[in-house]
């Protein structure tokens, strides 16, 4: 079994997209939209948006024809069905938490078949939290309904025939793209390894994967 921690929706995760991280000039605490929010909120400017409600739910899977992948020096392994399920707490300001996060269908790099678990549930939330993009004339970067979600709180682990590794980290932070729907993307999220891992598990690993927003299905950070 290998332990990881990560997103975030946190996804997402994913993920799902909560509470209020860091602020300046490219970023700021995200308000989040959605064409069946109920909220009005001159924030979300994308046409029919409202501000979702406290208590939203928030779902996501594995994109299609993608996997989800811990890569490591130990060993690396794919799982071609993942989900993430949570709910925002806080539609205001973006805050929330992860309650599940699975994966199935997962294989190691020498063919062996693997099990997954996390520490993701109603009595063990992951905190999340989003900024959204702003106007930037240094940077480029444009008030899109896009931005960031970073998580905290989690562990996962992997099960494969060569061993169990266990890995965690102080935080993950993942991409959002909004839209109808909104996608979120972790992009070699940096891992470490816990003590309790069978001999030989790598030191440091990263996660990848980008899971699609079912519930709300559309989804904007502004």
């Amino acid at each position: 079994m290998k332990y990881m921690k990560m997103l975030g929706l946190a996804a997402v995760a994913a993920l799902a997209l909560m509470a209020v991280v860091g602020a300046g000039t490219a970023s700021a605490a995200a308000v989040v939209c959605s064409t069946t929010g109920e909220t009005a909120n001159a924030t979300c400017t994308t046409a029919g948006s409202k501000q979702v409600k406290n208590g939203q739910a928030i779902d996501a899977t594995l994109k299609p024809g993608t996997v989800a992948e811990l890569t490591s020096t130990f060993d690396n392994v794919k799982c071609s069905t993942s989900t993430v399920a949570g709910q925002v707490t806080n539609g205001g300001t973006g805050a929330g938490d992860i309650e599940s996060m699975t994966f199935s269908s997962c294989t190691d790099s020498f063919g062996g078949t693997c099990t997954a678990d996390t520490s993701a549930s109603s009595a063990n939330k992951w905190p999340a939290t989003t900024t959204a993009h702003q106007n930037n004339a240094e940077t480029g970067e444009k008030h899109d309904g896009n931005g960031t979600m970073t998580v905290t709180n989690i562990t996962g682990k992997f099960s494969c025939p060569i061993g169990t590794c266990r890995y965690t980290a102080s935080s993950a932070t993942t991409t959002v793209t909004g839209g109808e729907p909104a996608t979120v993307t972790a992009t070699k999220v940096s891992l470490n390894r816990e003590e309790v891992s069978s001999f030989g598990c790598s030191a440091t690993a990263t996660w990848s994967g980008t899971y699609t927003v079912t519930t709300p299905n559309s989804l904007w950070l502004y």
